[in-house]
């Protein structure tokens, strides 16, 4: 039976990280503290990736008005409390100094080479990874490592929907929406908000109150449609005066005894369908029936997408400043057609439709996500390259950045040779039942194919960490 093993072959402990976004920061915090000689490697000029507005390395953007959906306590780190006097709900300004600060506070920056691209990662026929690297100044290099960790994110490469017809007016994705008037001057326009997630709903209901504000000046939208593919369940911020992911428990808590009692003695599908139940009704009693303001019906169970949170879309809906609309059909020029058969005219659609799953410095033989389909063991090895990891690969139904920081935990242990991986076969058998349930668990489509379930998640890695620490 093959055993897949760190690579040993030069230093021990020579770690690349790609991408110093929250997850590859707080990888090589975690790594550095286990005594690992880490290097990461960031395009642009500076440390928080997705959430730095402005970002210079041309694959991060966010809006100018975002907020988390996450609470503090659920997003911040186990060893780093967020400050009592930030918001329940931060803003990105918050949470690029927040993690600022992370950074000085554990001297992470000492390790990070901004304004390097790595433009190739693989394998070296000695053994380990051989990376090429391309400066600022265009030069290029290369340099061997024994271990790699992918944390390059996979909210940056957008993906449009192609409706029949043509369209002559403006359209963009949510990717590049920075406010109003960036990437184009909305003001006047007809627009028209694709899709049904986070992105959608904020932006939607950021533009329904320009619509508001500035009715009869010409300075906000004439008119805002948000045009639904699917129905989904849409939980507020906030529940009575307390955050609705309360009862989540931060990941890198290890499950109590009763959490483990329950996993192990009541099948799963008794669990889903109790907190089904119980969620369903608590959205139904809080927010009502979603055909009340326009929007469609949930298909599925509570369960089987990935939350969208908005404390305002209903209040934007029933005030009239968004108008609710099914999926596009047709593309007619300067006009829409919806499927219910009415025509709209529209000038801007702006496609919150998601994103591929790319590693351009992976050749895609060697690894790749068509359809954004991947499977990986615990959702970070691909037992056919030992020594080549992966964080943050994930759609989180919490915070991404304590799930990567358990993962960067468990690598830790794993490099310092505290913890032992099954065999090579066994993690094959693993991973692919690990994936099939999670696409069986979560809705069909390339938004749910690296869904996680947070408390499950981290439950299933405590104790396969506990297997391997016993081997």
């Amino acid at each position: 039976m093959s055993r897949p093993r760190p690579s040993r072959t030069g230093s021990p402990h020579s770690i690349a990280i790609i991408g110093a976004g929250t997850s590859g920061v707080v990888c090589a915090k975690v790594l550095r503290q286990h005594g690992l000689e880490v290097q990461v490697f960031e395009k642009g000029s500076y440390v928080g990736g997705l959430w730095r507005f402005g970002n210079d390395n041309g694959m991060s953007s966010i809006y100018r008005s975002l907020h988390i959906n996450t609470s503090k306590r659920v997003m911040e780190l186990s060893d780093y409390p967020m400050p009592e006097h930030m918001a329940e709900f931060p803003s990105h300004a918050e949470i690029i100094e927040y993690f600022e600060s992370y950074v000085d506070h554990f001297r992470v920056r000492e390790a990070i080479r901004f304004n390097t691209e790595v433009l190739r990662v693989d394998k070296h026929e000695q053994g380990g990874w051989q990376l090429r690297l391309r400066e600022s100044d265009g030069s290029e290099s290369t340099q061997r490592f024994s271990h790699v960790v992918v944390a390059n994110g996979h909210h940056w490469d957008p993906r449009m929907i192609d409706f029949p017809g043509r369209f002559d007016g403006v359209q963009f994705h949510a990717h590049h929406y920075i406010d109003l008037h960036q990437p184009h001057a909305l003001a006047g326009k007809r627009v028209v908000v694709i899709g049904a997630g986070n992105s959608a709903m904020d932006i939607a209901c950021e533009l329904g109150q320009a619509v508001r504000a500035h009715a009869g000046s010409g300075q906000g939208p004439a008119r805002v449609i948000l045009s639904q593919r699917s129905g989904v369940w849409i939980a507020p911020k906030v529940l009575g005066n307390r955050p609705q992911d309360r009862s989540v428990r931060h990941p890198m808590k290890r499950p109590g005894r009763w959490e483990r009692l329950r996993r192990r003695f009541i099948p799963r599908s008794w669990r889903l369908a109790a907190y089904n139940m119980l969620a369903e009704h608590l959205l139904r009693s809080v927010t009502g029936d979603p055909q009340r303001v326009g929007l469609k019906p949930p298909r599925e169970r509570f369960s089987q997408r990935h939350g969208t949170v908005s404390q305002d879309i209903h209040a934007r809906l029933i005030h009239g400043d968004i108008t609710p609309r099914g999926n596009i059909t047709e593309l007619l020029g300067d006009r829409v057609r919806f499927e219910d058969g009415s025509i709209e005219p529209v000038d801007v659609l702006i496609h919150c439709s998601g994103y591929r799953i790319s590693f351009p410095f992976l050749d895609p033989e060697l690894l790749s996500a068509p359809g954004n389909d991947i499977a990986l063991w615990q959702r970070m090895i691909d037992p056919r390259h030992p020594g080549l990891f992966f964080v943050g690969l994930v759609q989180p139904k919490c915070a991404m950045m304590p799930i990567a920081e358990l993962q960067s935990s468990f690598i830790a242990d794993l490099l310092c040779g505290g913890y032992e991986l099954p065999t090579r076969e066994t993690m094959e058998v693993e991973l692919r039942a690990m994936h099939e349930g999670i696409k069986a668990g979560f809705t069909r489509s390339e938004s749910h194919t690296i869904q996680i379930d947070c408390d499950e998640y981290s439950h299933d890695l405590y104790r396969e960490w506990d297997r391997g620490r016993r081997r």
